[in-house]
């Protein structure tokens, strides 16, 4: 086990946050800390203060007889949910940390806890090994047991996962923002702190159900196998539009197994839930414990007529004998012309017509439309190869191929910076087949952001076609857009904010006035023209109402 230091902090509400630090303020000038030698609950000495940063909390070390402990001393009167204190009192598992003893120390509610010596998995990476073995059977048991309590966890992630004293199991910490469930088995929520880098879709409109702590749970185990979590650098609004249509960016180099995993831990659509029947929905307790007792199961999402991995009659392509449905697909998706080839001299359809009529059916329907079509097969061929694998991962297209809608725009952004111009035509493909669209419509049917914003770039793209334009304002757009990087970058300098910006432009003005004067006219031209770079970022972060004003104040 590998130790990083790059994880996310949990975001809270600013308004609790305001009362946190209020709280804290009173509780540290009253003298409410807990000094060493103190007693606390009646029997727990307090031994020292702990170093570890809590937004809700104060946590110090206690001994008992021969054991250590933790009193965990909140900043507010009203910090504890005793609904959930009465469950977790209740709770005797070694994959949920134990709760001994909740009182008050003079007004505040102070919690007696199990003390882990060897520290929270935050910051460390574990070999897959590491994780069958330990992180995910423990885990799956601790929100078992969680669960049957009637509590949902709401922030799972590294930092609340505790390695055991022996270092051989691992149990769930953290219960501050937890909340019992309804007898629907869900809780709704007006305000709540979360961390959204780990958090589920239907979190982002107040819902939390026990498929919310597995999603999170998925998350976690990208960021303990690759060491960073996939939506770090982006912001809590972004995430929140991404994460209800967008399949997580695996790296290459994460086994299949574990990235299939993640997928069905991670699957987006909560409306097949209660229909345990369906496999299109996201996993829980049982479909964990089946998958690692080895057993076969559909990946949600990914589901093709009858046909799942070795069940196929082998298909021969490109010298390699194909018994995998997906894989075949996305051995098409990558060598593109070679696909198309086989799809329209009926050598598909012909080899599904043996076992899946539907199936070929589908490529008989595609072979007909190209004969009544001219020029239209790449668009034809690139539609089929979402209809076989409705699960297919990424953005591909005419050979290229990406794991994400944001891996395209991180790629286009970057070309953008190095004045790469070599993919403009790819690009320029892209924006006048209204690929994006048709994207959003077979990958992301329920994303209406997705589909108006790749419904604006398109229209962008043919304006500036009418105007005759080099495309670059689009590009930026489109790069935006789609990444997600909301950076700016100025002669290999990145900005994330405004204030960021406005730090470096002080900066130059400190140097000379004729260091001013230069990065002025890099990013304003002598006819008041912004920088196309500069002008779509601050579009892209929000600032459209500001940069209005600004231009009407310049016309004036």
């Amino acid at each position: 086990m590998t130790t990083h230091m790059n994880a996310p902090e949990t975001v809270i509400n600013s308004e609790i946050l305001e009362s946190y630090e209020t709280d804290a303020d009173s509780a540290s000038s009253s003298g409410q800390l807990l000094d060493a030698g103190m007693v606390v609950c009646g029997r727990y000495i307090v031994e020292r203060r702990l170093e570890v940063a809590s937004g809700e909390a104060d946590l110090y070390l206690c001994s008992y007889g021969d054991e250590n402990y933790v009193a965990k001393l909140y900043k507010r009167q009203v910090a504890v949910k005793r609904d959930v204190v009465n469950r977790l009192l209740q709770i005797d598992s070694p994959y949920v940390a134990k709760l001994f003893e909740s009182s008050t120390h003079n007004g505040l509610p102070v919690e007696i806890l199990h003390y882990y010596k060897n520290g929270s998995l935050q910051g460390k990476t574990c070999s897959h090994d590491e994780l069958l073995r330990m992180i995910i059977p423990n885990i799956n048991e601790g929100l078992r047991v969680l669960h049957q309590a009637g509590i949902i966890h709401k922030d799972l992630k590294p930092s609340n996962i505790m390695l055991a004293d022996d270092g051989k199991s691992a149990a769930i910490i953290d219960f501050g923002i937890s909340s019992v469930m309804s007898d629907r088995g869900a809780v709704i929520v007006t305000k709540t702190g979360m961390t959204p880098e780990y958090s589920a879709p239907e979190t982002f409109r107040n819902l939390f159900l026990e498929e919310s702590d597995y999603y999170s749970f998925g998350i976690t185990l990208f960021e303990l196998f690759t060491g960073y979590a996939p939506y770090a650098n982006m912001s809590a609004e972004e995430i929140a539009q991404y994460v209800s249509v967008q399949r997580i960016p695996f790296p290459e180099d994460m086994p299949a197994p574990l990235s299939d995993f993640i997928s069905a831990l991670t699957y987006y659509d909560i409306t097949s839930r209660s229909n345990k029947n369906n496999p299109n929905r996201r996993w829980t307790y049982e479909e964990v414990k089946k998958w690692l007792a080895g057993e076969s199961l559909l990946i949600p999402g990914e589901g093709v007529g009858n046909v799942g991995k070795g069940t196929m009659p082998p298909y021969r392509f490109m010298n390699e004998s194909i018994t995998d449905l997906k894989a075949l697909v996305e051995a098409f998706a990558k060598n593109w012309e070679k696909g198309k080839r086989d799809l329209f001299r009926g050598i598909l359809s012909a080899h599904f017509r043996g076992f899946n009529q539907e199936l070929a059916e589908q490529c008989m329907a595609a072979e007909e439309e190209a004969g009544r079509t001219n020029g239209k097969d790449d668009i034809i061929f690139w539609k089929l190869l979402y209809k076989l694998n409705p699960g297919l991962k990424g953005f591909y297209w005419n050979g290229r191929t990406f794991e994400s809608l944001p891996a395209l725009g991180r790629e286009l952004l970057d070309r953008l910076w190095k004045n790469d111009r070599s993919q403009d035509k790819y690009y320029r493909t892209v924006l006048s087949e209204k690929l994006l669209t048709e994207y959003a419509a077979m990958a992301a049917p329920k994303n209406e952001a997705l589909k108006k914003a790749a419904a604006a770039l398109e229209d962008s793209y043919q304006i500036e076609m009418n105007e005759r334009t080099d495309m670059k304002k689009t590009f930026y757009m489109m790069a935006y857009t789609l990444s997600g990087q909301k950076l700016l970058n100025i002669e290999g300098r990145q900005f994330r904010t405004v204030g960021e910006f406005a730090g470096y432009m002080r900066e130059c003005f400190e140097e000379s006035v004729e260091a001013f004067e230069r990065a002025c006219r890099k990013l304003i031209d002598y006819n008041g023209n912004l920088d196309i770079q500069l002008e779509t970022w601050l579009i892209s972060i929000g600032k459209k109402k500001e940069l209005d004003n600004w231009r009407a104040l310049m016309s004036g």
